[in-house]
């Protein structure tokens, strides 16, 4: 499992090359995974409104757990397979401009190609795969996909925004952990208790709610497309603070911390702290070097670089 700047590197691999992918190609993934949104938040309203209303009445935790034991397919279908999430890349962008490896236009041209992407995939996902077929036309179906618009749309701004902070601290959490595990069943652990977490604590994420409520839009949930919008408001903006300052500006100070305390430099928990870094700087160097290890005792010298590289993994 990766960690440290090691860790670093791969989420700034990441960066570079979602920076550096052509704008058409941005917009297509982005697409992609608004349509796994779709897919995956159809699944969960499948699981979650089936259960009788008495039911959900007097079990409420139930249909949560219904929408977070499904919902995190979005992640695992956009990470193992393909596609750019904007909430993920608020953070993996981020980390690339603290490090300045990703120039401030390219990440403000990827997230606002990204987002438009993946509003349309989620609409259009929501559209055919949902509404046309009419999977939700009858209660207990239709009172649920109703219900969850509506308690979308009716918080306050500052409520919205705060909800969404730890909402998309948590995916960003995901993705991290996706990025560090190294065995595809540890990816999909990694990419699944995060958001089971920000989903059954009721925190908002701006693309699943482009999802979420334009769905109960056409089945005609008591709510507009002004107030759909209004959401997206504070809602991205808040992600926007859970990805890039919450997760990213963390992410950066735990690797590159230089402590403001006079008394805290070159000795103590300073030195300890450089020379954790340092260590971990010569394990991620390592390929490039020769290394004397032993095998039952028997000394041999190898190459480290005859290993098998650490995979990254693009998100």
């Amino acid at each position: 499992m990766l960690s440290g700047l090691i860790l670093e590197d791969a989420v700034l691999h990441n960066a570079t090359k979602k920076g550096s992918n052509p704008i058409d190609k941005t917009f297509f993934l982005g697409v992609l995974a608004g349509l796994w949104v779709a897919v995956s938040g159809t699944t969960a309203l499948s699981a979650a409104g089936g259960i009788p209303v008495d039911i959900q009445q007097r079990w409420p935790i139930l249909p949560k757990i219904g929408l977070a034991t499904f919902f995190p397919f979005a992640l695992h279908l956009i990470v193992l397979y393909g596609g750019e999430l904007f909430t993920g890349n608020t953070f993996i962008l981020a980390v690339g401009a603290y490090n300045r490896s990703v120039p401030l236009p390219r990440i403000l041209l990827n997230l606002i190609v990204v987002y438009i992407g993946n509003f349309i995939g989620c609409v259009l996902g929501g559209y055919l795969f949902a509404f046309i077929p009419g999977l939700f036309e009858a209660d207990p179906y239709l009172t649920y996909v109703r219900y969850v618009a509506v308690s979308k749309t009716h918080h306050g701004w500052g409520n919205l925004f705060l909800r969404a902070i730890p909402a998309n601290t948590l995916v960003c959490m995901a993705v991290t952990m996706g990025i560090a595990s190294r065995e595809a069943a540890g990816k999909i652990m990694a990419l699944w208790f995060p958001v089971v977490l920000f989903v059954i604590c009721g925190y908002e994420h701006s693309v699943a709610n482009m999802y979420f409520i334009n769905i109960g839009l056409m089945y005609g949930a008591e709510t507009s497309v002004g107030r759909m919008w209004f959401n997206q408001s504070a809602v991205v903006l808040g992600n926007f603070v859970g990805g890039a300052i919450v997760m990213g500006a963390t992410e950066h100070l735990m690797n590159h911390w230089k402590t403001v305390l006079p008394w805290e430099r070159g000795h103590g928990v300073g030195t300890l702290a450089a020379h954790d870094i340092e260590s971990t700087r010569n394990a991620r160097d390592a390929p490039t070097r020769k290394r004397r290890v032993s095998y039952k005792g028997e000394p041999e010298s190898v190459h480290v670089s005859t290993l098998p590289r650490r995979a990254t993994l693009p998100v």
